[in-house]
This record gives C-alpha cells, sequence and structure tokens, in this order.
C-alpha cells in the first residue's frame, strides 16, 4: 500500500479500544504504513491521562469503552486547546444514523464501522491525516500547542459538519404536544350551514377546519383525508349522528377519531347511547365557545398521547421480535462461519508461514474463539433459563482456573496497571464444570478489573466451608447505590458504554446450575464478589 501524506512519519499516535486484538491490528496496519511510535489505552479516561503526559498527534477511539467513552473523550478533546484540532477517527461498531451525528456534532474527523479491511482503514486513516499541514515533529508542534493559551484565529481547521435537522415521525423526535395540536383538523358536521359557519369561526385560527352537511359525506371525508376530532350533530336527515357515529366506529381506518356529540337533545338516554357508540364527550346546543375548546383540547391531546403510546407499544413490540431475531441468529447462525473462520486459521498455523504472516494468523484464531466462547455461553445462559442445561460436574483443580483467568486479566488490563493478587491454597479441588468455571471467573475478574482504579490491586482468595469453597474477589470501588438491590438482575447496568446488564446475571446463572451461589458486600471503598461452589 503506498499513500501520500502531509504527516511525518514519526508523528505520535494513540489507539483507544477496550480490545486488545482490536488495537494489535489497528498497530500493524500503521506499521505497514510507516507509523511506528504508536501508543495504546483501553478506555477514554486512561488516554486522557496518556494525553497529559505524553504529546499525541492522531487518535484513533472506540465509541462503547468501559469508564470514559470514545464519544466523552472527543468532547474532552475538543474543549481542550492543546486538543482542539488533534485529527480524531472514531472507530466503532455503532452504525445507525444518530450515532453518526453525535460523533459529527462533537468533531470527529473520520468515522470508521467495524468490521472493516486493511484498505478501508488505510484509506480513510490517510485522507484524514492528509490535510494536516508538515510544520516539522507533530509531537513538538503539539507541545507548542499545549503552551499558547489560545488557539490561533486564522489557524487552518477542518470544517465541523452541521447535520440538517431531523424530520421524523420517531418517539421521542416529535414536535412538542402544543405545537402538534395546532397542526390538528376537525371536521364539523352539521345540516344546518349557519351552525356550521358558528363553530368553523370559533375554531377557525386554532385548528385546520374541514365541513360537511351530512353523514354520508362525513364519512367520505373521513375516509379521504386524515381526521383529528368530528364534532357530531345527531339531529340530521338521512342518517342521524348516532348511525354515522356507529360506521365511523365500525371502520378500522377512523375508528380510532374522538367524536364529541353536539345537540339541543340533552335527555340522559340521549347521552348515555352516544357515549355506547364510541363518543367521547356530549355538549348541548348552543355550545358556549369557551368550554368547547377546552374540550376539543382535552380530547385531542388525550388522542394524542394515545397515538404517541400505541406507536410505542408496537415499537417495543418490534424491537422484542429485533432481540428474539438477533439472539436466534447468535446461538445458531453465527456458528458455523465462525468454527470454518477457526479451522482455516488453524491450518494455517499448521504450515510453513513467515513470522508475520504467522501472528495475523494467530490472531484470527483467538479472535475466533473469543466470538465462539461467548456465542456458546449465550447458549448455555438459555438452556439455563429455561432449565434445559444439564451440567457434567467433575472433580477439577479451581486454583489453576484461577491462575490462568487471572494471567489473561493481567495481560487484557496492562495498559491500566491492574494487578491480580492471588495466593492459591493447598486444597482447591472442586466439583462443578471447569469451562463453565473458567467462563463464570473470566467475566468476573473483567467485571473487577473494570470497576478498579488505574493501578489497582485486586485480592483473590479461596475459603473452604462444610462442602463448599468460597472464592471471594475483592477489587477497589463500591457498587453504586440504585445497582445495589439488583446487582445481579439480568439487563440490569449502571450505565457503563457498551454494557448489556448480563454479566453479573450470567455469574449468579452459572454458579446456581452448579449448585453453588453468588454475593456481594460493597462498602469502604471495596466491593467483594463471593461465589460459593460445591467441592470433593
Amino acid at each position: 500500500m503506498h499513500y501520500q501524506n502531509n504527516m511525518h512519519k514519526s508523528a505520535a499516535i494513540l489507539i483507544v479500544d477496550d480490545y486488545l486484538l482490536i488495537r494489535t491490528a489497528v498497530r500493524q496496519v500503521l506499521a505497514e504504513l510507516g507509523f511506528s511510535n504508536v501508543f495504546q489505552a483501553d478506555n477514554g479516561k486512561a488516554a486522557q491521562d496518556l494525553m497529559r503526559k505524553q504529546p499525541i498527534d492522531v487518535v484513533i477511539g472506540d465509541w462503547g469503552m468501559p469508564v470514559m467513552s470514545g464519544l466523552d473523550l472527543l468532547h474532552w478533546m475538543r474543549r481542550d486547546a492543546r486538543h482542539a484540532k488533534t485529527p480524531f477517527m472514531m472507530l466503532t461498531a455503532e452504525a445507525n444514523p444518530a450515532a453518526v451525528r453525535s460523533a459529527l456534532q462533537a468533531g470527529v474527523d473520520a468515522y470508521m464501522i467495524k468490521p472493516f479491511t486493511v484498505h478501508s482503514f488505510a484509506s480513510k486513516f490517510m485522507a484524514m491525516i492528509g490535510t494536516v499541514q508538515d510544520g516539522g515533529t507533530p509531537a513538538a508542534a503539539a507541545a507548542e500547542a499545549a503552551r499558547a493559551p489560545e488557539p490561533r484565529p486564522d489557524a487552518a481547521s477542518p470544517p465541523v459538519l452541521k447535520p440538517a435537522p431531523v424530520q421524523a415521525d420517531v418517539i421521542g423526535l416529535q414536535a412538542p404536544l402544543a405545537e402538534r395540536l395546532k397542526r390538528c383538523t376537525v371536521l364539523i358536521v352539521d345540516d344546518v350551514p349557519s351552525n356550521i359557519e358558528v363553530l368553523a369561526g370559533a375554531l377557525k385560527d386554532e385548528y385546520a377546519i374541514k365541513v360537511a352537511i351530512s353523514g354520508r359525506k362525513a364519512l367520505e371525508i373521513a375516509a379521504a383525508f386524515p381526521v383529528d376530532l368530528i364534532l357530531l350533530d345527531i339531529m340530521m336527515p338521512v342518517m342521524d349522528g348516532f348511525e354515522t357515529c356507529r360506521q365511523l366506529k365500525a371502520d378500522p381506518a377512523t375508528a380510532h377519531v374522538p367524536v364529541i356529540f353536539l345537540s339541543a337533545k340533552d335527555a340522559v338516554d340521549d347521552i348515555v347511547g352516544g357515549l355506547r357508540l364510541g363518543a367521547v364527550d356530549y355538549v348541548s346546543k348552543p355550545a358556549d365557545p369557551t368550554i368547547l375548546k377546552a374540550r376539543i383540547a382535552t380530547h385531542l391531546a388525550l388522542a394524542t398521547a394515545m397515538g404517541d403510546l400505541k406507536r410505542q407499544n408496537e415499537l417495543l413490540i418490534e424491537n422484542a421480535h429485533l432481540r428474539e431475531d438477533v439472539e436466534r441468529m447468535t446461538r445458531h447462525d453465527l456458528k458455523s462461519p465462525i468454527a470454518v473462520t477457526l479451522h482455516a486459521s488453524q491450518a494455517l498455523l499448521r504450515g510453513d508461514l513467515p513470522d508475520a504472516q504467522r501472528e495475523h494468523a494467530h490472531m484470527i484464531e483467538m479472535a475466533a474463539n473469543h466470538a465462539l466462547d461467548m456465542i456458546n455461553r449465550t447458549l448455555d445462559i438459555h438452556k439455563m433459563e429455561k432449565g434445559e442445561y444439564q451440567p457434567a460436574l467433575q472433580p477439577f483443580d479451581l486454583a489453576a482456573v484461577l491462575s490462568r483467568v487471572a494471567q489473561q486479566t493481567e495481560l487484557a488490563f496492562t495498559d491500566r496497571r491492574i494487578a491480580i493478587r492471588f495466593a492459591a491454597p493447598d486444597d482447591t479441588v472442586c466439583l462443578g464444570e471447569a469451562l463453565l468455571c473458567y467462563s463464570m471467573f473470566t467475566n468476573a475478574f473483567k467485571n473487577a478489573a473494570e470497576a478498579s482504579p488505574p493501578g489497582g490491586a485486586i485480592r483473590v482468595d479461596v475459603a473452604p466451608g462444610p462442602g463448599t469453597l468460597h472464592v471471594v474477589i475483592d477489587n477497589e470501588g463500591e457498587v453504586p447505590l440504585t445497582m445495589r438491590g439488583r446487582f445481579f438482575d439480568k439487563y440490569a447496568t449502571a450505565g457503563k458504554q457498551g454494557g448489556t446488564g448480563l454479566g453479573t446475571y450470567s455469574i449468579r446463572l452459572m454458579a446456581a446450575v452448579q449448585g453453588g451461589d453468588a454475593a456481594i458486600e460493597t462498602g469502604d471503598g471495596h466491593t467483594r464478589l463471593t461465589i460459593t461452589l460445591p467441592c470433593v
């Protein structure tokens, strides 16, 4: 790959992503492009700390990360004079238009959606930095900018795109209710033209008005045009108001339109009869304009709110079906292509490959294994919830599993310098499924590491009990008050970027299916997660 650009190859580039394999892959692409001065961070806060100590010329950041998201990091950079002009590429799986708009408004320079090809990443990256003016050593230029109290008014800067306001009928994006009510259409139905003239004159300044002089004409108008409310006279020839209302409510296209009867007939039987037909109100003639307006506004507001609620319910149902489809696809459909990827990478590793290609093949194998483990775990959790999971309990060395998970967790959180202190006792033979426990403790250690401050230590102790072993995972940091009562609930999350609310839920589920349990204690600046498992 050959690219021309205005940025010096010694530029300091920071990769921010909580997934180690993504950071490694991006670093390798940058190395092929000739950039070797590369720094890494696993979340926005760690990147922020590094940028306060080290001049950085370009940032490549993920969106969803623990502690601080990529978007929050971008907001901080654009407010800081030292980093306000630093190119930022958002590297994320967030592909929805709202996410793109948020990133553009925050001042992102390039937006790359995962998964991506080497060529597409390289092309977009080089196009982004190609606009940077060559002014000597970039890190030195960044240091000079840090010393300057304010950026130069005439400094060249990439234009910030300002997307046009969105006009969409989406829950949460509509105009305010009062504004929407002014756009409503009221249909006045009366066989006396003078009555129509009086009513239309009172309402024309607030609503769009349509009129009909018969019940038949009212049905035709309601079927052909959007109508939000109908003022319906009862005493009309050929088809009276009661029959008109009956036919309106029988038609699914107009059944939702609120009907207010207007009539000189004010006997109780007439009022009750009209309401039983589906009318929302009954106003006696001659109607006081102020009272009539108030009743119309009330019923239009109720009808609009009910319409919003109906659309929201439909959206929730659609989302529920989508979640089921995604879960089904995750459990079954994705396993075959991932298994093919895994087998192909293992076949390549058995061959005689150059070191660089062997490293790439090894990354493919690790990523495929990781994806397959996640899919298998979601499938197992689904079976556990339905009571269909049959554990194969066997004695195994719990200390060996914990040591392996501790080493991998420390490696994954190298940038945050998380240390796991674990001294295995003599006898840690546990009764359970070793692979299931590996997944469970990987999740538990990861949660503890994410909750710990940079440089923090996680203490792991194994204590024997009557027929059980208790694994206590102690990390710095307390569980938020709002989360303590629902720590193990499904989909419960404290707003962590990228969090699904399934982590701690799956820990307790996996422990319970093996005859154990999980509990937490939090306070005094620490959180202690205790996982209990049966022992031999």
